[in-house]
């Protein structure tokens, strides 16, 4: 089947997809995906990540002032990489976090909150580190990637509209965190294994307009293509394989993406891309 190079969208998972255990591109997929979008074609991503840490792993990307926008924190926030400027934002009423945060009380579970000051500034705010995982997270984002942490004593503290909770443990507790907000309306919620190390797991919890299926419906939206290709890896990228017209695991994906995908990028994702476009002449 022909597709039109304008109208198709290709969109990757950072972690566990496009990066190496490292949390690096591998060698030469930078000039790669550059000579790609030189030739008009488009490629964007979609991590969990902040722009703090995505805009440094995707330092050597160029995006043009017509790239399409990266989705953030599971589709919480879409970033126009070029102005470096939010293009779509879902935040939480106050009441709406008072309440998850009442709930992660309750269920001993002590959440990183992340909020948007001044519809521009992340800040990442936290009540206690409670395990080791959680305080090596703060500290590899702080050194390696300059983000900024607070602690605060309660979400009233917290400074700007509040978009996001995080909260990072073992299986166990992260599932009865996941049901400690069972009865919060207008949430969405996702749980997975940390892709670096297995037997950390990771509860995000976000407005109930944002997931990765949101992010590409946004961005099918913002773009007007007409078919996006989406490559991913763990349990969190399976909204984004719902929401596309076809998706690829990476072979090293959990079982459940695998399930989910049309196809494996056996070779990577800049390969599928790259071989998709010979393909298709482009």
């Amino acid at each position: 089947m022909k597709y039109n190079k304008s109208k198709t969208l290709f969109v990757s998972d950072l972690d566990g997809t496009l990066l190496t255990p490292q949390a690096v591109l591998r060698d030469g997929d930078a000039e790669r995906i550059n000579a790609l979008t030189a030739r008009g074609v488009r490629i964007t991503f979609a991590t969990a990540r902040t722009i703090e840490s995505a805009g440094k792993i995707l330092g050597d990307i160029r995006f043009d002032p017509d790239a399409p926008p990266v989705s953030l924190m599971n589709g919480v926030l879409a970033c126009d990489m070029a102005k470096r400027h939010y293009v779509d934002c879902a935040k939480f009423s106050t009441g709406c976090a008072r309440e998850i945060l009442r709930c992660m009380r309750e269920s001993d579970s002590f959440p990183f909150i992340y909020s948007l000051i001044d519809g521009e500034r992340l800040m990442t705010h936290y009540t206690e580190i409670r395990n080791p995982a959680m305080q090596a997270f703060m500290d590899e984002r702080k050194i390696r990637y300059g983000k900024p942490f607070r602690q605060v004593d309660d979400v009233m503290e917290v400074e700007g509209d509040i978009i996001y909770f995080c909260i990072i443990a073992p299986e166990a507790d992260v599932i009865r965190a996941y049901h400690s907000v069972d009865s919060v309306p207008g949430i969405k919620r996702t749980y997975y294994e940390d892709s670096y190390a297995p037997g950390t797991w990771y509860l995000e919890i976000f407005d109930e307009k944002a997931s990765k299926k949101h992010a590409v419906e946004f961005l099918r939206d913002y773009t007007g293509a007409d078919h996006v290709v989406c490559f991913g890896d763990n349990r969190n990228d399976l909204p984004m394989f719902e929401a596309a017209d076809f998706a690829a695991a990476v072979p090293n994906a959990v079982q459940a993406a695998k399930d989910a995908a049309d196809d494996i990028a056996w070779d990577g994702v800049v390969a599928y891309i790259e071989k998709f476009a010979e393909e298709q002449g482009w």
